[in-house]
């Protein structure tokens, strides 16, 4: 997050660590794996966005490999980690 003109740095300091401990302590890094897989995959096929698409065609090739209930899990991971990432960190 970048500073404005009516907010200090402390706020946006504070508010950035704040978005970034929105992911369960404990779970973090089942996230981050989960997170880090999609994102490695985007690379592969040189996708630029996380868009609906790109999530569509990365969640149809996991259905080949896991189960409904896998496929929702991690999809709510990731989701959740491009949340946090795209607020702190800005897209891809």
């Amino acid at each position: 997050m970048e500073e404005s003109a009516e907010e200090p740095q402390s706020i946006v300091d504070a508010a950035n660590t704040a978005t970034l401990n929105l992911l369960a302590q404990k779970s973090r890094d089942l996230y981050d794996k989960s997170y880090n897989r999609f994102r490695e995959r985007c690379r592969e096929k040189k996708a630029k966005t996380y868009s609906e698409n790109v999530l569509l065609a990365y969640f149809d090739e996991k259905s080949k490999e896991y189960k409904s209930s896998t496929l929702w899990a991690q999809y709510s991971m990731i989701r959740s980690c491009i949340q946090v990432h795209i607020e702190y960190y800005g897209p891809c």
